[in-house]
């Protein structure tokens, strides 16, 4: 059974629970994860649902991405 994330939580959240999604989160163009200041400050505000229209990220990738990590997602 695949875990469940919250796309309306804050990246920091997603990150403090899951810190091997970072790669994923990286390799999606949330390059700001391995950036220890952006980290501490702007992923504590930056949820993923906001991130990937800020990015201009489609959600059907991240659910794919997500999926393959053994995460479910819901936009």
């Amino acid at each position: 059974m695949n875990k469940k994330i919250n796309p309306d939580e804050t990246l920091y959240q997603i990150l403090e629970k899951n810190p091997h999604l970072e790669d994923v989160l990286y390799s999606l163009g949330f390059a700001g994860v391995k950036n220890p200041a952006m980290r501490a400050t702007h992923a504590k505000i930056m949820t993923l649902r906001k991130g990937c229209g800020h990015l201009g990220i489609s959600f059907e990738k991240v659910k794919e991405e997500f999926l393959k990590a053994g995460f479910d997602i819901e936009f």
